[in-house]
């Protein structure tokens, strides 16, 4: 016949059994956790880095930006500048001076075969023109 062990050994092998259980899964939880983090703090750093190589793009377009507002600032009171910015924007020409004026400019960018037709105009002439177009 077999041996019986008292009820109390069988309670304590039981416990024994579930115990260094309990701590293997306890274990794997805190290992897979550890590993989610890790893993969550290097996408985060590669984010920042993303970032960071942005704002340093965007920081050298505003130095060069500021420098070139730096430079047209030094020579905004010439009359050079000033004479410039009219012509550039409100077409004024000096006394005497000629004006080339491209009549088919989608010859000069390769959009047509025709050739360029081009007129040369006076300062004297261009104001005649404008003074007939205005009412």
């Amino acid at each position: 016949m077999a041996k019986r062990m008292p009820d109390g050994w069988g309670n304590r092998l039981l416990s024994l059994r579930i115990r260094p259980l309990a701590l293997v899964c306890a274990l794997f939880v805190i290992i897979a956790l550890g590993v989610m983090k890790i893993n969550s703090v290097s996408d985060s750093i590669e984010g920042l880095q993303v970032k960071v190589t942005d704002l340093r793009i965007e920081r050298d377009q505003q130095y060069k930006a500021l420098r070139n507002l730096e430079e047209e600032l030094k020579i905004v009171n010439s009359n050079d500048y000033i004479i410039a910015k009219a012509r550039q924007n409100h077409g004024f020409m000096m006394p005497n001076e000629l004006l080339f004026v491209v009549a088919n400019p989608e010859a000069l960018y390769g959009e047509s075969d025709a050739p360029v037709e081009m007129a040369v105009l006076t300062s004297d002439q261009v104001n005649e023109a404008e003074t007939e177009e205005t009412p």
